[in-house]
């Protein structure tokens, strides 16, 4: 660890508490122009850090810059060592970025965080608008032993474990448009794209890569135009200072912290010699995730269309199965499920009217 990191890591810990530059050099076996030079250092990268001649340093508590120490501060001690965790300040995308990881090998449990994105991207080959310093922007590796059709089982089970996190730390309740985005308040504040590779031979994905970004803040000057009427964001307003206080981080490491024990799940399941193929359900339900996602759902009971179908044929959604496709009726009365990479769908505009 550099000894900015190191000095970070004291100043973090000690928030709203001075502590001179000596006694920080002290500790870390260094020299007073080190700590100063480090400080000088985070400062530039935006962190809110004071320095008086006769008091030394402090960092101040409403300071919410993502960093390794700052997540793994609210991470379980058992489980850091599970986690490769790289936080850029900027990056082109997390998926794009770690794709390539993935494709050169990198174990599961790559995990990229950054607080801006400059080519972030969503579904049907959108752009996901990724402002600096007001949202979180991340992107796990997974290896998961399941087949192409599966694949939809981890985009369901990150929503859910997204969406948890941010109830728990918010006390708010958001809600889930299938398959991936999640709402709060009628607004869009997150948005899932999960891209996979899939071996030709065996028909199991080699990898899947899980793209997460969540709108914490509104960014300054608002969201641009063409989103303006969708996007939200979770603090609509200055939250009290016990939330504001390291809550990118609080809820990177909640949303981490779910992910695994919904992954582990999946993963004991298989361990047990189970088919996934023929437990796909099973496995949704006896641990929960699915039956959570579909009590969270926003559609069911609810009339939608389907984006690229020129009929607008209104359909009712009827239920989400147990491998999470959409059950829709038709105005003949014909039954579906709707697949993700099939479809996306949209409330009509009868509904967004009641």
């Amino acid at each position: 660890m550099s000894v900015k990191e190191d000095v970070l890591r004291i100043l973090n810990d000690n928030k709203e508490v001075y502590l001179s530059g000596e006694e920080i050099a002290g500790r870390l076996g260094v020299s007073r122009a080190a700590v100063c030079k480090a400080v000088k250092g985070l400062n530039a990268e935006g962190y809110d850090i004071s320095g008086l001649s006769r008091l030394g340093y402090r960092m101040h508590i409403g300071d919410d810059i993502l960093s390794i120490d700052g997540i793994n501060k609210y991470i379980d001690k058992e489980m850091k060592d599970v986690f490769a965790i790289e936080v850029y300040k900027t990056i082109s995308s997390t998926n794009t970025v770690l794709k390539e990881k993935a494709v050169k090998g990198a174990e599961e449990w790559h995990i990229f965080v950054a607080s801006e994105q400059t080519a972030g991207r969503g579904r049907m080959n959108r752009t996901f608008y990724s402002p600096s310093d007001s949202g979180i922007y991340m992107s796990i590796l997974f290896r998961p032993k399941l087949s192409a059709q599966q694949a939809l089982l981890i985009t369901t089970m990150t929503a859910t474990a997204v969406s948890e996190a941010i109830d728990e730390l918010f006390h708010i309740e958001t809600k889930i448009k299938w398959v991936n985005d999640i709402y709060y308040h009628g607004r869009k504040i997150c948005g899932i794209l999960t891209e996979a590779a899939v071996n030709v031979e065996t028909a199991m994905l080699d990898y899947a890569v899980v793209g997460i970004g969540v709108n914490v803040k509104a960014p300054v000057g608002d969201f641009p135009e063409d989103i303006r009427s969708i996007a939200g964001a979770i603090l609509s307003e200055q939250p009290d200072e016990a939330v504001r206080d390291n809550v990118r981080n609080r809820l990177t490491a909640g949303i981490i912290g779910k992910m695994y024990r919904y992954y582990g799940m999946l993963k004991a399941d298989r361990m047990m010699g189970e088919s996934v193929a023929d437990n796909a359900g099973k496995m949704g339900h006896q641990y929960g995730f699915m039956e959570s996602y579909k009590r969270k759902s926003m559609l069911i009971g609810k009339k939608v269309y389907i984006l690229s179908d020129e009929s607008r044929e209104e359909l009712l959604v009827l239920d989400i199965d147990d491998n999470a496709a959409l059950v829709v009726e038709h105005a003949d009365g014909r039954i579906e499920a709707l697949k993700s990479g099939e479809v996306s769908v949209r409330e009509s505009q009868w509904e967004r009217n009641m």
